[in-house]
Parts: structure tokens; C-alpha cells; sequence
């Protein structure tokens, strides 16, 4: 694998959040703190340069009330002027939250490297507004959220705020100036039945964008127009099957737009069972586009602005349900059994597109999953467009950094990428500003409460050209796009051959075993020893032939004219008990003395005058051939369905323990 270079800072606060510069890979923004009270740990947001791949440096700044909360949610909004603009949620002190004032939306500017450079200064951080989005004013409610629409040159972002420990939950959506303006302007509240676990917002159109955000187990959307929104639409719920199986449900922990058409998840299982990424088909939202346009031009007809005399317009929109389409899961891939738990997401679009209405062609997203075990697992997936057809394939594992951070991780971020030079159109050069970094990476930062630690990994690109794709004589070469160059890994089919290879060996067992306990087939593993005498049975066997599996012992040199009797083949095979002279030798049966084991071999009264005369079976007495009968039994070579008959010409020695008792 290509090294991956890495850099660490410590602060000297506890980070919780973070967003790149969407103009400049190279700045990155970190915010956090102690919260209110004298506990010598303030509340601060620094601007950190990390165009190195082995140092982060301190830029700036600024540290804030130490009777106010810590910064819990931050975003690097666009350029005003001669600076930048960052967004962020802080509470207000408790005195102020006590009398129902929480401001908890700022807006605060960092001066560009440019005039920082002319003035020989260090760029300053500077709070411009504060303001309450919220409509609640409960005094636990905080900014949990805080979302912004990607950037597009020329076209205003939206951006979401949510709350977090409030009974009245809802989300407040702002506009967001591209020129002029500083502070947002409130767009509208919607209200919620449940708290949102996470919110993300895409620019589908001109003037129109797409909410999404979750709860634990239902996924929502709602379009948004020029001057009026749509009520949310549920498109996807969580299976419920506890009814059924009596399993808990898995519930979303982060959503991401990848494109206006396809969304992606993460749901941590019950009880700690692992992680899934989910990819989602989004449903179309032709008609609701068209609904929205003939609102927009009733609302114009009409000219009823509804505003107060500061121009905000009271636009609360109330979060119910409508039927839709619902989305469709079209992808999906489980995260290393050592993550039980998600705690964070990030998505980049490794080819963008130059503008809102600009069409997504194929395209690499990079994707980064935190875990509760400090870990960072690095995924891709391939956008694919042919016609109007688009499909997100390929979610492939690429690495997992372990035990990133010393604790928790607190927050992950992505920097911007701006496409290579040679894959732009007139219209995407656009998208590449004067000042503006092309990256050889896309760097990845992520940042520990614990351990006040920021780590930016600087994961490495390289570009790509589909070969493939067909070209027009005279007309420009193939696009180039980037992706990582760090290869990705499918799943391993490893696992399931070597549990394919196990369950053939167990059926190949289970068979043979069979075969050898029924007598259909001469031992090879030995099975008959270990069952148990009533599942056994005697080799399969014929008048005048024995048959034990394939083999037919009828053509063979029989002792007897009557031939070699099945139930005994096994034992008769291993001697060499053939005809000599024209006669056979008698077959004897005797038992081991000390092993106890039936043994079979030829009679020859001259080998040894002074042993006992074998006899045919009708001279046994009878508790000789009780006990013969259960010698035979237990080592498999004969069963009650095959009668006595078959004992004929066969010689049986005497049995001492019986004989010795008879006598007693």
C-alpha cells in the first residue's frame, strides 16, 4: 500500500468540531472548549495551515467567553470581502438562556492570507453577529447540527441548524449570502416529532434544494424552492421485525448526500452488533418540482410578501407526513466486526460537478466511518453514469487507521478537491478560483475530545482515465478525473470457500460413515466402532456369494464350497485362507483372550493337538451360541434378520468364561 502521511497538533481545549475551507484544502478549522465556569480550559476556534503532510501550524486564533458554552458545531461559510466566514453554534451564558435569550447562532470572519500578508499580521478571527434561530427557548436545548449546502460559484448556499436535548425538536433553515451580508437570514422552522440524529442538504436546482435528516429509525426529505419549502416526506423506515424474530431495530447514525439521486447512511445493529453503510436510490421529485413552480408563481401573482417590518418572514412549517415514493436500498457493506458502534461520517466527491444543474458523470467518492474504538475505516464507491441511467457501485473497503485518537473521536471532515485542469469545460474552470490549491491529496482530519488532538491524514490521489470511453476525431481527449490511489479491496471469497471446502468434508463424512455403519461400504474411517450396535447393520450378503460394497467375493477361492459368507468378508479379506490341494481349510472363530476381538483363521488339528476341538455350529451349547451370537452382534458381522443359517461350514472355538461356568 502507498505510505499515507499523517500530521498531529495539540491543542490546549477539547475539539468538537471542524470543517475545511471549501476554497482551500490547505486551511482547516477547529473549534471546541471547556464550556462556562473558571476551570482554566477556555472555549476557542483556531485556524490551522495544514499544506504540509508532516506539520500542522497554528494561523490564528480566538478565544471566546468563558462564561458561555464550548463550540459545539462549526462551518466554513463563503467569502465576504476580504474575508472568510465562519458559522458556528455556542450558547449564551446561563443567565441569558435563564431568561429565555439563547444566541446561539454566531457568525464570526477570518481575514484571508492576502490581507494578513499586505498588513504583516497575524489573520484575525472576528465575532460579526449572534442571533436565535430556534423557535423554543428551553434552557437545555444547544445547537446539535449545523449543515451548509456545497458551494457553487454564483449561487447562494442554505444551510440547517438542529437541536439537540430539546422536547420541542426542529430544525431552522437560513440563506445564506453569497456577497454583501454577514448574518443569515431565517428561511423557516420545521417542526419535529422526534429529535434529528443528523441533517444534510444538497442544491438540486438554480433556486431549489433537498433537506434530508433522520431520526433513529426513519429517514425524511423535503424540497425547497425560491421563497417556499414543502412539507417532509418519509422515504424510508427502519424494518421492524421484532414481532418476528424479536430483534431490535438498527438505527441511523449519520446521512450524507452523494448526489441528488443517491444518499448514503450509516446504522449501527442492536446491541452492538456491528455497522452498515447504506446506499439509497432517491426517489424522483419530478412532480413535486412542478407543484413547487406553480406555488412560486401563485405566490408572485399574489405579491404577499408576509414579512414584518424587518423584512423576516414567519414561515413555520409543520413536519407532516406525505405520501411519497420511498427511497430504495441499492447498495450496502458491513464494517469490520471490531466496530460495533459508528460515531461519525464524511463523503467527498472526488469529481464534482461545475454547477447545480450540471449533470454527475462517472465519479469516486471517498468515505470515512468512525468507530467507538477510535478508529477511522476509508471506503470508496464509484458513480456511474451512461445516458440517463446512474448507479453507485463498488463500495469497497480501502484501510482502517486504529486507535487514531487517545478517546472518542469528536468529529471527521474531508477537504474540498478541485477537479484536474485538463477534465474542465469553459464552464467548470470556474470552480477552480485564482488562489485556489489543486491538491495531490484529499487530506482527512479528525479530532479528539480527549485527548485535544487534531491528526490530518493525507490520503493520496492520482488521475484516471477511462480508456474505455469513446472518443470523436478532431473532438478533446478523455476527461480525466481523480480517485485514490490506494487500492480498494472487494469482499474475499476466502471465507466462503473455506466454508464451502468445511461443509463438503462434513457431508463427505456424514456419507461415508453412513455407508460404513449400514455395510455398504468396506471401512475406510473406521465408523462402526463408534456407533452404537443398534444402529448398525451386516454387510449386504447372498446365497453362495458375499457382497460388501462393490466388491464380489463369489469368483474368489472360496474355504467352503458354499463361499464366503458375507457377515464375515471383512475379517476372511485380511487372511490368507485359500484352497490348497483341492480342499479348503475350515473357517474357525475364536475371541481374544485379552482384547475380547472376534478373530478368524484356519483349522488345522495337527498345528495344535492339545486346543480345544472347534465345532460346528448345532454342536454349541446353547449358551455357547448365546454368547457366540452377542460376540458377533457387537462387532457388526451379524444381525437377528440373517438367522443361523448362515453359521453352516463354519467352525466355532469354545469359549472359556462360558465353558468354566458351565462346569461351576
Amino acid at each position: 500500500m502507498v505510505p499515507i502521511p499523517s500530521a498531529e497538533l495539540r491543542t490546549s481545549y477539547s475539539l468538537y468540531s471542524l470543517d475545511f475551507d471549501p476554497e482551500d484544502a490547505n486551511r482547516l478549522i477547529v473549534a471546541g472548549g471547556g464550556g462556562p465556569g473558571n476551570h482554566g480550559v477556555g472555549n476557542k476556534i483556531t485556524a490551522i495551515d495544514a499544506s504540509r503532510p508532516d506539520t500542522l501550524d497554528i494561523v490564528s486564533e480566538i478565544e471566546l467567553s468563558r462564561d458561555e458554552d464550548s463550540v459545539a458545531t462549526l462551518a466554513v461559510g463563503p467569502r465576504n470581502k476580504d474575508s472568510i466566514l465562519l458559522y458556528a453554534g455556542i450558547n449564551s451564558s446561563a443567565d441569558d438562556m435563564a431568561k429565555g435569550n439563547n444566541e446561539h447562532f454566531r457568525v464570526f470572519s477570518l481575514d484571508q492570507p492576502s490581507k494578513a500578508k499586505a498588513s504583516s499580521e497575524t489573520p484575525n478571527i472576528t465575532e460579526l453577529s449572534r442571533s436565535s434561530l430556534f423557535a423554543t427557548t428551553e434552557k437545555d436545548t444547544y445547537q446539535r447540527v449545523l449543515r451548509l449546502s456545497a458551494p457553487f460559484p454564483g449561487s447562494a448556499q442554505i444551510g440547517a441548524v438542529a437541536t439537540g436535548f430539546s422536547k420541542e425538536p426542529e430544525i431552522a433553515l437560513f440563506d445564506v449570502p453569497n456577497t454583501g451580508a454577514a448574518t443569515p437570514k431565517l428561511r423557516g422552522n420545521l417542526e419535529l416529532v422526534k429529535e434529528a440524529v443528523d441533517v444534510d442538504i444538497i442544491q438540486t436546482g438554480d433556486d431549489s434544494y433537498q433537506l434530508a435528516y433522520c431520526d433513529e429509525y426513519e429517514l425524511r426529505t423535503m424540497n425547497i424552492g425560491k421563497g417556499i419549502s414543502e412539507g417532509p416526506k418519509l422515504v424510508f423506515t427502519m424494518p421492524d421485525e421484532a414481532a418476528v424474530t424479536g430483534a431490535a431495530r438498527p438505527s441511523f447514525r449519520s446521512v450524507r448526500y452523494l448526489t441528488p439521486d443517491f444518499l448514503l447512511a450509516i446504522a449501527n445493529l442492536p446491541k452492538g452488533g456491528g455497522v452498515v453503510l447504506h446506499g439509497f436510490r432517491m426517489p424522483k421529485n419530478d412532480k413535486i418540482h412542478s407543484k413547487l413552480k406553480e406555488k412560486e408563481e401563485e405566490e408572485a401573482k399574489k405579491g404577499n410578501t408576509n414579512g414584518d417590518a424587518n423584512g423576516t418572514a414567519d414561515k413555520t412549517v409543520v413536519a407532516t407526513k406525505v405520501e411519497e415514493p420511498k427511497a430504495r436500498l441499492c447498495i450496502s457493506a458491513k464494517l469490520p466486526s471490531s466496530v460495533t458502534r459508528a460515531t461519525g461520517l464524511a463523503v467527498r466527491n472526488l469529481s464534482p460537478p461545475a454547477s447545480p444543474t450540471a449533470k454527475q458523470g462517472d465519479a469516486q467518492f471517498v468515505i470515512a466511518v468512525t468507530g467507538q474504538d477510535s478508529s477511522i475505516t476509508i471506503y470508496t464507491l464509484d458513480h456511474q453514469s451512461v445516458a440517463d441511467i446512474n448507479l453507485i457501485v463498488n463500495l469497497f473497503k480501502v484501510t482502517t487507521f486504529k486507535n487514531v485518537h487517545n478517546g472518542p473521536i469528536s468529529g471527521v471532515a474531508f477537504s474540498y478537491v478541485i477537479p484536474p485542469a485538463d477534465s474542465k469545460s469553459s464552464d467548470e474552470k470556474a470552480v477552480a478560483k485564482k488562489g485556489s490549491v489543486r491538491p495531490e491529496y484529499v487530506k482527512l482530519a479528525s479530532i479528539g475530545s480527549v485527548g485535544n488532538s487534531c491528526i490530518v491524514h493525507s490520503l493520496p490521489l492520482k488521475k484516471f482515465v477511462d480508456k474505455t470511453a469513446q472518443t470523436r476525431r478532431g473532438g478533446p481527449p478523455r476527461a480525466a478525473r481523480y480517485v485514490l490511489a490506494l487500492k480498494s479491496h472487494g469482499p474475499s471469497p476466502k471465507g466462503l470457500l473455506f466454508f464451502t471446502a468445511l461443509i463438503t468434508l462434513f457431508v463427505g463424512l456424514f456419507v461415508q460413515s453412513f455407508l460404513e455403519i449400514k455395510g455398504y461400504s468396506s471401512p475406510m474411517i473406521g465408523a462402526r466402532r463408534f456407533a452404537p450396535v443398534s444402529w448398525q447393520q451386516n454387510p449386504r450378503y447372498r446365497a453362495g456369494q458375499g457382497v460388501v460394497g462393490n466388491v464380489n467375493y463369489a469368483n474368489s477361492e472360496s474355504l467352503t464350497p458354499d463361499g464366503v459368507h458375507g457377515f464375515l468378508a471383512s475379517l476372511l479379506a485380511k487372511k490368507d485362507l485359500k484352497v490348497q490341494d483341492g480342499q479348503a481349510k475350515k473357517v474357525v472363530l475364536n475371541v481374544g483372550a485379552k482384547d475380547g476381538i472376534v478373530q478368524v483363521s484356519g483349522h488345522d488339528a495337527e498345528v495344535d493337538s492339545t486346543a480345544p476341538t472347534p465345532k460346528e455350529w448345532d454342536e454349541l451349547h446353547e449358551t455357547q451360541k448365546k454368547v457366540w451370537k452377542e460376540k458377533l452382534k457387537a462387532a457388526g458381522h451379524w444381525g437377528e434378520e440373517m438367522g443361523e443359517t448362515i453359521f453352516k461350514n463354519i467352525l466355532f472355538g469354545e469359549l472359556g468364561a462360558v465353558v468354566g461356568g458351565l462346569v461351576r
